[in-house]
């Protein structure tokens, strides 16, 4: 059948403005280069782990128990349940498995590539030292310390003349929903990226976790986190307060156009909508939903965050799944329902009941499905197309890549934009003016800078 028509901010109780982050670099000051990094999806061919036998429902039934986790960190996140014991408090991490976007940076002289997760929700930069503890499955090289000549602890009591040799290192511990854990020591070292003119750029004296000591998870398929919300010690605030990402095909193993820009020449481009900061995450004001030209009779206040903090809506890239809350999910669904017909027989995932999931194939029989379209203040909006809005599970089988809130049995029922929805769009976060903008490109479009 076809369609006609279409913290961490950290309380360290020292200063770290004037201690531990320097802002200068290598950039041209005449053009602002793009400071470049790849990002690799664990689906990826270009994936050090990746498993060519794995089927579409495998990563399908892994994403959604990641997005299930990332879900329960937003929660805790939210309530303030969460802290590390030590005197610093630390934020919660969503899981220390890498089934989400990775970025790759080197850190240290010499540098040592790093594949990290990156995490709109996370405001620390850290990755796994050696020696290490449960780090046995990691990717290429662990950054050593004590071989970077760039290399400096974050001490208790200053500790930077020479000759000094009694640093009482500031300690780091990550707590994660799924009970893993990293911890080890905060020290700054350069980290390097990529320029779009095929060069490097190095930003010195960048603030970051060492891990050297792993709990449970030992095969995590990443080195650590790269923590992009507003906080202080982020690297998106600390260069240029400005960064874009560009999702392309998840679905393509093949694609490798995926990428962040950080600094001043991020993407920038297209329609554009506030967004404000609650928790460490980026909420926007979602005001609607289309199929086609239909738009559903969605309550104004449905997406609203409530006084007691909870509902809104989080645009994410912790999570692959989108989340809507349950009336909004209804009336989405019954949508598409009436759209797909009784031509199309319905089936469930076993350990997924609340997935909405067909028998077909999405190439051959969603051709003109009609395009499903989020819609935010000041006009902007996103546009899912079939390949968005549908995951295909085998080659006889596709299901919705929105799930109702209620599923994950969440108090504080925020809505939650995931990865899938954000393909095909370069989404721009403008940090001083509190904007995001979001621009329909092919990625590749973008990789020549």
């Amino acid at each position: 059948m076809t369609f006609a028509h279409e913290p961490l901010h950290l309380l360290l109780l020292l200063s770290l403005s004037t201690c531990c982050f320097s802002s200068t670099s290598t950039i041209s000051s005449v053009k602002p280069q793009r400071l470049v990094s790849k990002l690799i999806h664990p689906g990826s061919v270009h994936h050090p782990h990746y498993k060519p036998n794995e089927t579409a429902k495998d990563r399908m039934e892994l994403d959604i128990q990641h997005s299930a986790a990332r879900f329960a960190y937003i929660q805790a996140r939210i309530e303030g349940s969460l802290v590390s014991n030590n005197e610093y408090k630390a934020r919660v991490s969503p899981s220390l498995t890498g089934r989400t976007i990775m970025a790759n940076i080197s850190i240290g002289q010499p540098p040592i590539p790093q594949l990290v997760v990156m995490d709109t929700g996370s405001d620390i930069l850290w990755v796994m030292c050696t020696p290490c503890t449960n780090c046995d499955n990691h990717l290429g090289l662990l950054f050593d310390p004590s071989m970077s000549s760039t290399f400096s602890p974050l001490c208790k009591t200053p500790c930077d003349f020479k000759g000094c040799s009694r640093c009482d290192p500031i300690p780091f511990t990550v707590t994660y929903a799924d009970n893993s854990t990293a911890s080890g020591m905060f020290g700054r070292d350069t980290v390097v990226f990529e320029t779009t003119d095929e060069g490097t750029s190095r930003i010195p004296d960048v603030l970051f976790g060492c891990g050297h000591n792993i709990g449970q998870d030992t095969d995590p398929g990443h080195n650590g986190i790269l923590g992009l919300n507003n906080g202080p010690d982020s690297l998106a605030t600390k260069i240029g307060q400005k960064f874009s990402y560009c999702i392309g095909d998840l679905a393509d193993p093949y694609y490798n156009y995926h990428q962040l820009i950080l600094g001043e020449g991020a993407d920038l481009e297209g329609y554009s909508t506030p967004f404000e900061v609650h928790n460490g995450f980026y909420y926007v004001t979602m005001e609607g939903i289309s199929v086609g030209e239909k738009r559903l009779d969605i309550a104004p206040e449905t997406f609203e965050m409530k006084k007691n903090r909870t509902g809104g809506v989080i645009i994410d890239t912790g999570s692959t799944i989108t989340f809507l809350v349950d009336s909004v999910h209804r009336l989405l669904s019954k949508e598409v329902r009436n759209l797909l017909g009784w031509s199309f027989r319905q089936t469930t995932i076993e350990k997924s009941p609340w997935m909405q999931c067909f028998y077909g194939s999405i190439s051959r029989d969603l051709v003109g499905f009609p395009v499903v379209t989020f819609h935010f203040a000041d006009g902007a909006d996103l546009a899912l197309d079939s390949g968005s809005f549908f995951n295909q599970l085998n080659d006889n089988v596709f299901c919705m890549t929105v799930g109702p809130v209620s599923s994950l049995n969440l108090k504080s029922k925020p809505s939650l934009i995931g990865l899938l929805a954000q393909q095909s769009y370069s989404v721009g976060y403008d940090l001083v003016n509190q904007f995001v903008y979001f621009q329909r490109i092919d990625c590749e479009l973008l990789s020549g800078g």
